[in-house]
């Protein structure tokens, strides 16, 4: 295979006007067919249907939507994690204000979630606002209530592995609207938090804006007693299971997204970790094998059937994931299971 791809000539050669880097080392995860020799020729050759969705509402590789298509930065080649609380559309497409009504109901799907903030159904919001509709899913999974908070009122979440929403970060305050009265405390850790920033606290008490200078959410001033809630991000570099001794309290649930645990032989003495601690814990993934294979490392180790069975999180995002290595449907958060 090695040999092959060596031999072989980068596809975009001729079609872009810089020179090729070197071999073709880049086979396409789509069709295999063909390689690259760069991500930077891989980019220009092949259509990004993601790029085209973005650019149709213009927030392509703007503020918080940069990371969403590969066109943007590499999570891993970015030291400084400026947060930029940017939704770059009008405010009748995205949250960007206190919601009209508190909820009377669970929401079950992007549908309702839509209707109680007054967004249309096109519009691209749930693209980033899957992360913290995918945590509050999770919350309602594992039925842990708001009235199970601490005696501070304080909500604990330890977040594995993030990735690109560590560029994506403000987008967690819609859990301000989604749990109002609670102060929510997240830990986030993972091997791509920059070293720089290793135990940085974040305070965010306010939506994102819109790009209407003349909107309310720009004049916003969040006071401590709005609602009575606020969010706390904190970050720490590394794996869970040598970090969670420096982490500041135990957490009323743990939550991965897209762990892809049988792909990484780290987690196996996290979930082993998991299991002795004996916190709810809930995981996502990109398709139902990558959740099957997830769920047969789990049972392994635990040697108890999932607490929370596979399925589908109507809280995934909406656009399939480009370019995958895999020949089947994927999307971020897709399935979602629970230990």
């Amino acid at each position: 295979m090695s040999s092959l791809s060596t031999a072989m000539e980068c596809a975009a050669k001729g079609l872009v006007a810089e020179p090729c880097a070197g071999g073709a080392h880049r086979r396409c995860g789509s069709c295999g067919a063909v390689a690259y020799c760069s991500r930077a020729h891989q980019n220009h050759a092949i259509p990004n249907t993601r790029c085209f969705f973005l650019e149709s509402f213009k927030v392509h590789l703007k503020g918080l939507w940069k990371s969403e298509c590969r066109c943007g930065p590499e999570i891993s080649s970015v030291k400084d994690l400026s947060i930029t609380a940017e939704w770059n559309m009008e405010s009748s497409l995205c949250p960007c204000t206190e919601p009209g009504n508190s909820l009377s109901a669970p929401l079950a799907s992007w549908e309702e979630y839509y209707r109680w903030r007054s967004l249309p159904l096109h519009s691209p919001a749930a693209v980033l606002l899957h992360w913290p509709l995918t945590l509050y899913h999770c919350l309602q999974l594992s039925r842990i209530q708001a009235s199970r908070c601490d005696a501070n009122d304080t909500l604990r979440i330890h977040y594995l592995g993030p990735e690109k929403e560590l560029l994506q970060l403000p987008v967690f305050a819609e859990l301000l609207a989604l749990f109002p009265g609670v102060h929510l405390c997240i830990e986030l850790v993972g091997p791509t938090v920059p070293r720089s920033r290793d135990g940085e606290v974040l305070n965010i008490s306010s939506y994102a804006h819109c790009s209407a200078e003349s909107c309310c959410c720009r004049s916003f001033a969040a006071s401590e007693d709005v609602n009575c809630s606020a969010l706390t991000l904190k970050l720490w570099k590394g794996v869970y299971h040598e970090r969670y001794s420096d982490m500041d309290s135990n957490p009323h649930l743990i939550v991965a997204p897209n762990a892809g645990l049988a792909a990484y032989p780290t987690w196996l003495p996290t979930i082993e970790m998991i299991r002795k601690i004996g916190i709810p814990a809930m995981f996502t993934d990109f398709c139902e094998e990558a959740a099957h294979l997830a769920s047969c490392c789990i049972s392994s180790i635990t040697g108890q059937p999932l607490r929370v069975p596979i399925q589908v999180n109507p809280f995934r995002q909406p656009i399939a994931e480009n370019n995958s290595a895999l020949y089947i449907p994927c999307y971020s958060n897709c399935f979602i299971f629970g230990m």
